[in-house]
């Protein structure tokens, strides 16, 4: 069928396409969905997951909210911006990934007649994290973190810790949000477009450094996020193999 004409958007063939990945465990997720084009009267924000029945994921109208329908799967797990259809931010919050809710996501908006896909979502959920142990004393410690080689140019890496509150540990694109308490003591490869080896070395590391870290890599559509636990061993005490 063809498309009203206030449906039609600008959106490339390549931007309806991402994958998001993130660890199991994780507060919450974030599937991106930006539409540039104008709503139709009466719109409806669609998210939709193929493989489940009902595939309802979440339901916007004018008025709010409609999760008469939505899969059970997802009941008191997700939610979108008051303010989805006046911004057309309709990116879709998913609270405590887990497993199973890894799959593919549709992002689209409809006057009730025709609908049109904003954008498609691969969402990857990984379970387990890498743990890495220093003992009090060391030079440094790597915390380990690849993906695919041959990055685009604009790819960007941000080392991030979620807890007791979010502390900015590295960026290889703006330095001036690192917390200070790991000023001068990170460092990642200058090489890593090529290698996608987005590892960071954490020199003199200290007590205050034990805890969970998280790697975000931002490469075109895409956000892929590693979970790696660093475990600061004092001298005299048991290392734990």
């Amino acid at each position: 069928y063809t498309l009203n004409p206030h449906l039609v958007s600008s959106v490339s063939q390549h931007a309806l396409g991402g994958v998001v990945e993130v660890n199991e465990g994780t507060e919450s997720v974030l599937l991106p969905c930006i539409d540039s084009g104008t709503p139709p009267e009466d719109p409806l924000l669609i998210w939709t997951r193929s493989d489940l029945s009902p595939n309802s994921v979440h339901l916007r109208r004018e008025n709010g909210d409609d999760l008469k329908n939505q899969n059970q799967r997802f009941r008191e797990r997700t939610s979108m911006n008051p303010d989805a259809l006046d911004t057309g931010n309709f990116s879709l919050t998913l609270r405590k990934p887990e497993q199973d809710d890894g799959g593919n996501y549709s992002c689209s908006i409809s006057d009730g007649i025709e609908e049109r896909t904003v954008k498609h979502i691969h969402l990857k959920v990984k379970v387990g994290q890498q743990e890495v142990e220093v003992i009090e004393g060391s030079g440094s410690v790597v915390l380990p973190c690849r993906t695919s080689a041959d990055l685009p140019e604009g790819t960007s890496v941000e080392w991030t810790r979620p807890e007791p509150e979010f502390m900015m540990v590295h960026s290889s694109s703006n330095q001036r949000n690192q917390d200070g308490f790991y000023s001068c003591r990170t460092e990642m490869s200058k090489d890593f477009l090529r290698t996608g080896d987005v590892s960071l070395t954490l020199r003199n590391p200290r007590d205050g450094d034990g805890g969970r870290y998280v790697c975000t890599v931002h490469r075109d559509q895409d956000v892929l996020r590693d979970t790696v636990v660093l475990k600061y061993v004092q001298k005299g005490q048991s290392i734990r193999l």
